[in-house]
C-alpha cells in the first residue's frame, strides 16, 4: 500500500506480520515525511496541508477530565 512510503528511515514494509517496529532513533525515529504523498492522499475536505491554525490561538482548556 501507499503508506509504506509516508515517511523515510523506516523498514519497507512498515508493517510486517501485523506490527511496526519500534525505531531507535532518536524522536519518531523517522528521516523525513514524504509531504507529496501526504498532499495527494489528504482527505477531500481539508483544504490544505501544514495550514495555519490561529482560530485555535485564543482557545484554552484544562488538560483533565473534571473542571
Amino acid at each position: 500500500p501507499w503508506w509504506n512510503d509516508l515517511v523515510t528511515g523506516l523498514p519497507n514494509p512498515l508493517v510486517q506480520s501485523g506490527f511496526i517496529a519500534v525505531p531507535e532513533a532518536p524522536g519518531l525515529g523517522i528521516e523525513a515525511l514524504n509531504e507529496e504523498l501526504i498532499a495527494a492522499h489528504l482527505h477531500p475536505d481539508i483544504p490544505g496541508m501544514w495550514e495555519p491554525t490561529a482560530q485555535w490561538d485564543a482557545e484554552w482548556s484544562n488538560d483533565r477530565l473534571w473542571s
